[in-house]
């Protein structure tokens, strides 16, 4: 595999839309703002509910919008074949596509879990009870972000890629709901101290190895294709 192409290709990625991510970063500087002005001057219920909406949807608005672009709406203008075209590999290709998107999407998504921590935990907003849940809550929108980039790198298709937006979507919540009327979850997140007992640890350890899996598994099966273009 040439050292060269994959970042020239990310390169390429990046430029095309900056602008477009620059624009959604200042929505979540914006966002952070407005929520640092609410607090305190409106109800704790109505602030978590605001602030969480406000905290995701530039971030989560990004990295949809940044994959459709790059895997999907690249294929429909026929962009790909003449990429392809060039001395570049299938390989370094989809390396390149993972290196954009994954990026990316892990700033905003830190920038989420900053803000939301020190909102809720930082300003006493939530009990410490709650921190592991809250580490799952994010944990399972990072797992639904990469399930869909891979649905979007392995197929390029802009109905199928939507159809998985939608269902992982609404399915994040149902899980997330599931798991927080676990007994060995709900008994504690209302409590003064986190407890990190061995329901929490291995759900987060799944969450993290499905997030693996998916980037490794969709690496392999494109990279293997032969009617890539």
């Amino acid at each position: 595999m040439s050292i060269s192409i994959v970042p020239q290709l990310v390169k390429k990625d990046l430029l095309l839309w900056r602008k477009m991510i620059l624009i959604f970063g200042l929505a979540n500087l914006i966002a952070i703002g407005i929520l640092a002005m609410l607090y305190g001057r409106v109800p704790s219920w109505v602030f978590s509910n605001l602030g969480f909406s406000l905290l995701i949807i530039p971030g989560a608005a990004c990295g949809m919008a940044l994959l459709m672009q790059t895997n999907v709406f690249e294929k429909v203008k026929s962009t790909q074949p003449f990429i392809m075209s060039l001395p570049v590999t299938v390989k370094e290709f989809t390396l390149a596509k993972l290196l954009v998107n994954i990026p990316v999407f892990t700033a905003f998504w830190l920038v989420m879990i900053s803000a939301s921590f020190y909102f809720c935990f930082g300003l006493g907003l939530f009990p410490m009870g709650a921190l592991p849940f809250m580490v799952m809550v994010f944990l399972g929108i990072f797992v639904a972000y990469t399930l869909i980039l891979s649905v979007s790198i392995l197929f390029q298709s802009l109905g199928i890629t939507v159809i998985a937006i939608m269902f992982f979507e609404m399915g994040t919540p149902a899980y997330l709901w599931t798991v927080v009327y676990l007994n060995p979850i709900s008994d504690y997140i209302y409590g003064s101290e986190a407890v990190w007992n061995s329901t929490a640890l291995t759900i987060v350890t799944i969450q993290v190895l499905v997030v693996i899996f998916t980037v490794s598994a969709t690496y392999f099966i494109q990279s293997r294709k032969r009617d890539f273009i």
